[in-house]
């Protein structure tokens, strides 16, 4: 019984023409073609979600550590170990300009400036492993084999911290390396993690050629980006939620920060470590390989130098793909703003509510956090088919309450103004607005950049996001940190990152995505 064309039927016959080493090059092209067609195709099913799903909440428990009880861990060591300016009497444990230094190398600096200058040089180093990966991951089957190392790797990192609770600068130092580590490790998945979006985008069918007819395939291919990106990112955060509630029990039921310190935060970590390790083992088994592109062995003689050949040729093809860019610069610019803020706005509240009482709640502030998160995603994925709004007006609309949100730390600057974040219940406020919208517009970010690339070219693009972020990723900082070493106000350095979001903004709006989308069905040359 006959029940569908064959792989040979499929393929075009050759009548015996080769080349001159006796090959049939067509036919092979085309035998890769299929193939790679047909794994695309396996991401149109539930089973494939389901274990795409899985390996996003196998990294939120390490990741909502990462960048939650990690950087308190190390800024209440700090904070110990620190003293005040001029003298050697210990730092205070509560104030909103706390005067407390601490050895950084061969000289001293800001406690705050410490985690800021941390993450600097993490993210330097998370740029150039990202340039890497996105350089390699679309060939053969690597996307699959380096996203699951990168996951296991990242959940082994979190493994030591609960032997860290020496009140010493060796475990200080310890800390920071692994902090930095994480981090590093943490670029490599994003990048691979983002380019499976396009994938199931394209599983259920590419934008139509026709303009007139494109509008409603736009729109039907943006809402399954949409839907994938945001239960991506919810898997994510229910991952960091999962991790969250055991701090908050590790908190209330061993004891608060003034019988065990900060050591609740750092048993919170290496628990989350296991919980990653443990998902991404049945993530690794549910998730189907994807076939990429082939090596042009004419070409690429040398795979070491490939990532860095493939980095030069995106370049070379910017203005081919000039709105995927536009976009992709407008979202590290915001993205960039966004995950600094996260950092000063966690210090900030640490130093406004005390760090000799606040470990309990700044463990349901982080949970609550995470939650507001899934909302905003949520919201976004349901409201998307129900508003017809213009594409961009979602991103306007977002990216204004994020830039008043930090517009508002920056006029708590002066001291005549009661407002800025002085109060424990602004904290709440901004929480609400900046963690729905933030989460909201990174889920619009990747649906509709994905329809922006060319494909075979998925790890590639989405690396070129976090690349392009080794300026202003690691820059930016350090600047903060320079600032904040010069005023010990949090505040102060939330002017670059309002600074940051505005210009964003402007790149936003040059966007031109019905012209984008006709860019992307040019493949990227080899």
């Amino acid at each position: 019984m006959h029940t569908g064309p064959s792989i040979e039927e499929d393929i075009p016959r050759d009548d015996g023409d080769t080349d001159k080493h006796g090959l049939r090059p067509t036919v092979q092209h085309d035998v890769d073609d299929l193939e790679g067609a047909r794994s695309k195709a396996v991401f149109n099913s539930k089973r494939a979600l389901w274990a795409f799903l899985f390996l996003c909440y196998s990294t939120g428990p390490a990741s909502s550590m990462a960048s939650t009880y990690v950087s308190a861990a190390i800024l209440s060591a700090a904070n110990l170990l620190g003293h005040q300016a001029g003298s050697n009497k210990r730092c205070s444990h509560r104030g909103t300009n706390i005067s407390c230094l601490v050895k950084f190398g061969a000289g001293e600096i800001d406690y705050n400036s410490y985690t800021l200058y941390l993450r600097a040089i993490s993210r330097a180093a998370e740029g150039i492993v990202s340039i890497i990966t996105a350089g390699l991951a679309d060939y053969l089957y690597y996307r699959k084999t380096m996203m699951m190392t990168s996951i296991f790797l990242f959940g082994a990192l979190a493994l030591p911290f609960a032997g860290l609770t020496g009140r010493t600068y060796s475990h200080l130092t310890a800390l920071s390396v692994l902090y930095c580590l994480l981090t590093t490790v943490g670029g490599i998945y994003t990048v691979i993690e983002g380019s499976y979006i396009p994938i199931f985008m394209r599983s259920t069918g590419c934008f139509r050629d026709s303009k007139i007819a494109g509008f409603q395939g736009e729109r039907t291919v943006w809402y399954k980006g949409v839907s994938v990106s945001v239960l991506a990112l919810v898997s994510s955060n229910v991952g960091g939620l999962t991790a969250l509630i055991i701090g908050v029990i590790l908190v209330y039921g061993r004891g608060s920060y003034v019988k065990v310190g900060y050591f609740n935060y750092l048993l919170a970590i290496t628990i989350a470590g296991c919980i990653t390790i443990l998902f991404a083992i049945l993530g690794q088994c549910l998730l189907p390989s994807v076939r990429g592109k082939e090596f042009d062995r004419t070409k690429d003689k040398r795979p070491m130098l490939v990532p860095a050949k493939n980095w030069f040729r995106l370049l070379r093809n910017a203005p081919r793909y000039s709105e995927a860019f536009k976009l992709c610069i407008g979202w590290v610019l915001w993205n960039t703003g966004y995950s600094n803020h996260l950092q000063l706005i966690g210090a900030l509240f640490l130093q406004v509510t005390g760090f000799s009482t606040s470990s309990g709640v700044y463990s349901v502030w982080s949970f609550t956090s995470v939650a507001f998160a899934c909302m905003g995603s949520l919201g976004f994925m349901y409201l998307y088919p129900q508003l017809r709004l213009s594409v961009k007006s979602w991103a306007y609309a977002l990216l204004l309450v994020n830039i008043v949100c930090v517009l508002w730390g920056c006029m708590g600057i002066s001291n005549n103004i009661a407002i800025g974040y002085k109060h424990q219940a602004e904290f709440w406020v901004e929480q609400v607005l900046f963690m729905s919208t933030s989460s909201a517009l990174r889920a619009y970010n990747r649906a509709i950049y994905s329809s922006l690339i060319p494909e075979n070219s998925e790890a590639q693009f989405f690396g070129l996001e976090i690349t392009l972020d080794l300026a202003t990723g690691w820059i930016n900082p350090l600047v903060m940190g320079v600032i904040q070493d010069r005023t010990h106000n949090l505040r102060f350095p939330m002017i670059p990152n309002l600074l940051l979001m505005v210009v964003g903004f402007v790149f936003y709006w040059l966007v031109d995505v019905p012209k984008g989308i006709e860019q992307a069905k040019v493949p990227l040359e080899q």
